[in-house]
Parts: C-alpha cells; sequence; structure tokens
C-alpha cells in the first residue's frame, strides 16, 4: 500500500498464497482444471468404495485450502473442479458442512462369479438382485444369431430381461439372449435374483465370457426403469459366455448407471511370437 492507502497496480491482494500454487495462463487454466476435477472424480469414487458412509452419501471431503496444498493449485481452479463434480451430482456445497459426497459408487470386478458363488457373494458390493421383466421362447434374429455358435437365425432362444438391483436399488436394464440347448427346463420361477446362479442351478457350461462396453445416454424407458433423467449416461455393455470348448452360447445387452465401475485386472502384454529357426 502507497502513500495515498492505495495498493499498487500489479500488486497481489488477499493473504499469501501457499508455497508452491502458482497462477495459469487463461490458456492453460482450462487444462488445470479438468485435470484437478478428474483426480477428485477418483478420491470420491475410492472414497464411496472403502466406507460405507461414504457409499451411502454423507462423507465430508477435505477443505479447499486442503485440496489447494495437497494438489497445488489456486482457489480458483479448486473451485471450478468442485463445481463440475457437483453438476455431475457427485458432491455438494453445503453451507456450514462443507463439501459432502451424495453419490453412491460400487466397483465390480470383472471376473465371472465361482460355481456356487452368488452374484452378492462375488461382487461384495451389497445385495444383488433382479426384477424379472421379461421372458419369452421366440426366433432369434440374425444379429444375434451372428454371436452365438451353432445356432441359425429363426432357430429357437430364451430371451430374458431383467432390472439389475443393489440393495434394493436399480442399477442395471440387461437383455439375455440364452441357446435353447442350455435354456432347456428353466422356467421364469427358477429365475430368482442371479443370472449367474440360473445357469449353475441347471447344470450350464460356464467358462469365460468377453465384454465390450461404451458410453450411452439412457433413453426414457431405460431412465424410468433405473430411476435416473433421460439423456443421463449409462454404460451400454455387450457380453458373450463362452463354455469350456470356447462355444458361444449367450449374448446379453445391458445398460448400467454411471454408479457402477467395471474393474478389470491381470491383464497381460501381448508379447511378439518369434517362428522357430
Amino acid at each position: 500500500m502507497n502513500a495515498h492507502g492505495r495498493i499498487p497496480a500489479g500488486a497481489r491482494r488477499g493473504p499469501p498464497r501457499p508455497p508452491g500454487i502458482q497462477r495459469w495462463s487463461a490458456e492453460d487454466r482450462g487444462l488445470h482444471v479438468e485435470r484437478l476435477r478428474d483426480l477428485l472424480r477418483v478420491t470420491v469414487v475410492d472414497a464411496t468404495a472403502a466406507t460405507a458412509a461414504a457409499a451411502a452419501g454423507g462423507a465430508r471431503m477435505p477443505s479447499e485450502s486442503e485440496l489447494m496444498r495437497e494438489f497445488g493449485e489456486p482457489r480458483d481452479v479448486v473451485r471450478e473442479a468442485l463445481s463440475l463434480l457437483a453438476d455431475e451430482g457427485l458432491i455438494q456445497r453445503r453451507r456450514g458442512v462443507g463439501t459432502v459426497i451424495v453419490a453412491s459408487n460400487y466397483t465390480v470386478d470383472g471376473t465371472l462369479p465361482g460355481t456356487s458363488t452368488s452374484l452378492s457373494d462375488h461382487a461384495a458390493i451389497g445385495a444383488v438382485g433382479a426384477q424379472l421383466l421379461h421372458w419369452r421362447r421366440g426366433p432369434v434374429p440374425a444379429v444375434i444369431a451372428d454371436r452365438l455358435d451353432d445356432i441359425a437365425c429363426g432357430d429357437a432362444t430364451l430371451c430374458m430381461e431383467y432390472v439389475l438391483t443393489i440393495d434394493g436399488t436399480p442399477m442395471g436394464l440387461i437383455t439375455n439372449y440364452l441357446r435353447s440347448g442350455e435354456s432347456a427346463g428353466m422356467s421364469p420361477e427358477d429365475f430368482g435374483d442371479d443370472f449367474y446362479a440360473l445357469l449353475d442351478h441347471h447344470g450350464v457350461d460356464m467358462h469365460d465370457h468377453d465384454i465390450d462396453m461404451t458410453a450411452q445416454a439412457a433413453d426414457a424407458r431405460t431412465a424410468e426403469l433405473l430411476g435416473i433423467e433421460p439423456g443421463s449416461p449409462t454404460q451400454l455393455f455387450e457380453q458373450t459366455l463362452r463354455n469350456s470348448s470356447g462355444a458361444r452360447f449367450d449374448f446379453a445387452i445391458g445398460r448400467l448407471r454411471r454408479e457402477i465401475r467395471l474393474r478389470i485386472t491381470g491383464i497381460g502384454r501381448v508379447l511378439p511370437v518369434h517362428p522357430a529357426q
């Protein structure tokens, strides 16, 4: 402050900035906001996966000052990153409380459950259940026949659709197309709340699976069944089940709410194969 009681032009206002904090140029600021948002999102997901209280919502995040020190970012970048997470519905800024996690998140192992192991025990994310919506035997369309082995367009398959729930909350909408050989003798009363248990109960040889995933906005029907807003992000997946001979016997199309995180571990590196000399 000069002799006239004014702060000289270019002088920094406010309290000293914590060590390591920098001001970024306008073109770099957006990058730092988005990077911090992504790091904080990982923090939120890890917190909800680690504690029951956080999974149910209500865990408190570090203060803005603590986040500034931890990530070396200025307050305006921290605030904007938190605002982006609030827009996603993951956190809320509450007066007198701070920043609170309000979204539930569930990390699901990408492997198939073992024989006689329920999906609830395998996933370890709560009570996994299902609400059966549709059960019909009929001719398989060509697009499904192309994804199954030893079956032609028009052959009989069992089509079943159900809502997957976790602790009673709808989390996924899944449709399975099961070959007639594997579905023989099955009835809606057998379905219960676990598709894999249904297969095990009927002695189906289930060995491994393939999964393709992409993002998709929820249509009106999916949104209504999953309890989310139309246009909300979902994970669209296609799953192919194989038996121990490698034959494809089931094809599924499903949509999962964004709270579901699929974890796939132990993926090895593909090494070149050199011909024998």
